[in-house]
């Protein structure tokens, strides 16, 4: 489990203009919902972007700590990016009870070479780059490993083929497909053409008449 600090202020003032203003000083929005509601934030730009890169591609447990002293445990549940500048718009945190069961998604990691993509010709196809789990924050993994090395064409990997995890158990549909080996099917060849057939013979001429 991977679990990171965030010092954060109280935000009182909420609203297009407040959390406009906010940006203008390099400040981000956010808010925290848990089970007693709702709190207005507001994060420091270059904290949250140094905290997301030591979060890199797995899933992390968030304290934050804010100006009044008092710590809550969370999970980043969304981020919003302004598109052209690429900067952070608005973050949305989960607050997380540690002894109460969590429902997340968990990033796969895929390690190897796939043998029918290397003897087979066929194609990996990550059909999914997540899964659902249910566990305590203390079993929280950051990610889930698969190996794909020994995956032929036409082999794929489910959700009830992944690895047994202490305390973590994979929701949802088990026979979910998560990776697929696919063969390309193969072309067939054009095949020639049937015979044109014969010309149709030409009428016989008609017989002269005769003469009386």
């Amino acid at each position: 489990m991977k679990q990171l600090t965030l010092s954060v202020t109280n935000r009182k003032q909420t609203g297009r203009g407040p959390a406009r203003r906010l940006r203008t000083v390099g400040t981000v929005p956010a808010v925290i919902y848990g089970k007693a509601g709702s709190r207005s934030l507001a994060v420091d730009e270059r904290d949250f972007r140094m905290l997301m890169r030591a979060k890199g591609g797995s899933i992390a447990l968030v304290e934050i700590k804010d100006d009044e002293g008092k710590q809550t445990l969370s999970l980043i549940q969304d981020v919003q990016r302004n598109p052209r500048t690429d900067r952070f718009v608005h973050i949305d945190f989960k607050e997380v009870l540690p002894n109460e069961e969590l429902r997340t998604e968990i990033p796969l990691h895929i390690t190897g070479e796939s043998e029918g993509v290397k003897l087979d010709g066929a194609l990996l196809e990550v059909v999914s780059h997540q899964v659902h789990v249910r566990c305590l924050p203390k079993d929280l993994p950051e990610f889930i490993t698969i190996d794909v090395t020994s995956m032929r064409g036409g082999d794929n990997i489910q959700v009830k083929d992944l690895p047994a995890i202490a305390g973590v158990t994979y929701t949802g549909d088990q026979n979910r497909v998560l990776i697929a080996c696919v063969v390309p099917e193969q072309e067939e060849e054009a095949k020639p053409d049937a015979a044109a057939p014969a010309a149709a013979a030409a009428p016989a001429a008609a017989e002269p008449a005769k003469k009386a």
